[in-house]
């Protein structure tokens, strides 16, 4: 993510901070928001890497904290070369290894819809170095659960052209923002992701889901659920998923707001997420 002429205004003082790329070209890219003493790793949903969270930005404490947009193998900075198995574990190990080149021991984790999984996994296996942990839009932390019909018809979505994406965007988002939504997303799909990756992901959120289900997360969740998401989605859906799982859970739904919080209602989100971390 670039400053470029026309984009939302951000702040002076807290400029985004690009890390150095890797010669592999797929080791997690960040980019920093902010100056402040809270550190917070943000990651993005299967449709988008990080500029997802551009309407957002302008709202963001600066401050307090510092941001780190991070887009994961095959996603925006880190969408080409190198090997990668597109796995909650390797994603995990990538937020790791990018918050010890920034010198960050503790920080939080903002996911959104299937990196939440990633954030969960990151709680569970990494208890010491996460201390809060924001849910966006998240799906069942054991996956959708998804046939292997339905798998392959999602990774042949992936793999598709823009014809087949958009009939799987109106499908997955319906049409209460209208047709210039679905081709702005559609647009942004294309942009942002190999579409090698996008297909490898759907086993992420669709079948494996986390990697242990039992094992509980110590530190605090939050988990927004948009009420115009699909049904395991929304806050009831979610609040039975994830209450086993966390026991210092809080599900804040959002009446008229689908699966982009940040994108749908930016300043209302970013309250959300701050008024947490804080």
């Amino acid at each position: 993510l670039r400053e470029t002429p026309g984009a939302s205004p951000v702040p002076t003082a807290s400029r985004w901070r690009k890390a150095r790329r890797s010669r592999d070209g797929r080791r997690m890219q960040t980019n920093l928001l902010g100056t402040g003493p809270r550190r917070v790793v943000v990651l993005h949903d299967w449709l988008c890497d990080t500029s997802t969270w551009a309407p957002a930005r302008p709202y963001l404490d600066t401050e307090t904290f510092t941001w780190a947009f991070a887009d994961l193998r095959g996603y925006g900075a880190a969408r080409d070369g190198g090997p990668a198995t597109f796995t909650v574990e390797e994603a995990a190990g990538d937020v790791l290894a990018a918050a010890d080149r920034l010198g960050w021991g503790r920080f939080s984790v903002v996911g959104h819809s299937m990196s939440t999984i990633v954030a969960l996994h990151l709680a569970q296996t990494s208890a010491a170095r996460v201390e809060r942990v924001v849910l966006t839009t998240p799906p069942p932390p054991k996956g959708f659960g998804y046939d292997a019909a339905t798998h392959a018809r999602l990774q042949e979505v992936a793999r598709g052209d823009d014809t087949q994406r958009a009939r799987a965007l109106a499908f997955m988002l319906g049409d209460r923002l209208g047709p210039e939504w679905l081709r702005f997303k559609l647009a942004r799909w294309r942009e942002t992701s190999d579409p090698d990756a996008v297909a490898a992901y759907v086993a992420l959120f669709g079948v494996t889901g986390l990697p242990d289900t039992t094992t509980p997360v110590a530190c605090p969740v939050l988990a927004i659920a948009g009420e115009q998401d699909a049904p395991p989605m929304r806050s009831g859906a979610v609040l039975e998923a994830l209450t086993p799982l966390c026991p210092s859970l809080t599900v804040a739904p959002l009446a008229d707001v689908g699966h982009y919080p940040m994108q749908e209602a930016p300043p209302l989100f970013a309250a959300l997420v701050q008024r947490f971390l804080r």
